[in-house]
C-alpha cells in the first residue's frame, strides 16, 4: 500500500513541478502581447488563447498537488478541537463524499472531453486553436486529484489503525 501511495505521490509531485514551469512562457507571451499590442499596435491572435489554455493545464494538474500538500480550504477551526482519532474519522468521512463528487466529476468531464474530440471541437476565436487537448487534460488532471485523494483515504486509514493498536496496547 505504501508503495501506491508513494507513487501517486511523487506522480502529481512531477507533473506539477513540470507544469509549473509554464509560468515562464505564459509572461513571456502576456509581455510580447503588451508589447506588440501598445509599442507596435499590431496586437496578436494567439497570445489569449494559449494563455488561457496554459493557466487551465496549470490550474486543474496543480488541484492534486495542492490536495498532497494540504492546500485546500478545510475547517481547521472546528476539526483542530478534536482529539487525532477524531480528526482522521472526520476525514475519512469527508473523503468519502469527495470520492462521489469526483466521481460524478469524472463521469461529466470524461462526456465533455468526447465530445469534444468526436467533433475536433476549437475555441470560437481568430486564432481558433483546438481545445480537446486541455479538455482531456481536464479529465486527466480530475483523475490524478481522484487518486491524490485515494492517497491520503489510505493514509488517514493507516494512521487511524496505528492510533487504535496503540490505544489497544495501553
Amino acid at each position: 500500500m505504501q508503495r501506491f501511495i508513494d507513487r501517486i505521490d511523487i506522480i502529481n509531485k512531477y507533473i506539477s513541478d513540470g507544469l509549473s514551469l509554464l509560468f515562464v512562457p505564459m509572461t513571456l507571451m502576456a509581455m510580447y502581447e503588451v508589447v506588440m499590442r501598445y509599442f507596435f499596435n499590431r496586437p496578436t491572435t494567439w497570445v489569449w488563447d494559449v494563455n488561457v489554455q496554459c493557466f487551465c493545464a496549470l490550474v486543474v494538474f496543480g488541484g492534486a498537488h495542492a490536495l498532497q500538500q494540504g492546500g485546500h480550504v478545510i475547517m481547521d477551526i472546528i476539526v483542530n478541537k478534536f482529539q487525532e482519532k477524531t480528526k482522521l474519522i472526520i476525514n475519512l468521512c469527508v473523503y468519502v463524499i469527495f470520492f462521489a463528487v469526483l466521481l460524478i466529476t469524472i463521469w461529466q468531464v470524461g462526456m465533455f472531453a468526447w465530445n469534444s474530440i468526436v467533433i475536433s471541437e476549437r475555441a470560437s476565436t481568430i486564432f481558433s486553436p483546438p481545445v480537446y487537448p486541455i479538455k482531456t487534460g481536464i479529465l486527466i488532471g480530475v483523475c490524478l486529484l481522484f487518486l491524490q485523494a485515494v492517497s491520503l483515504f489510505i493514509r488517514d486509514i493507516m494512521a487511524l489503525r496505528m492510533l487504535s493498536n496503540e490505544g489497544d496496547n495501553s
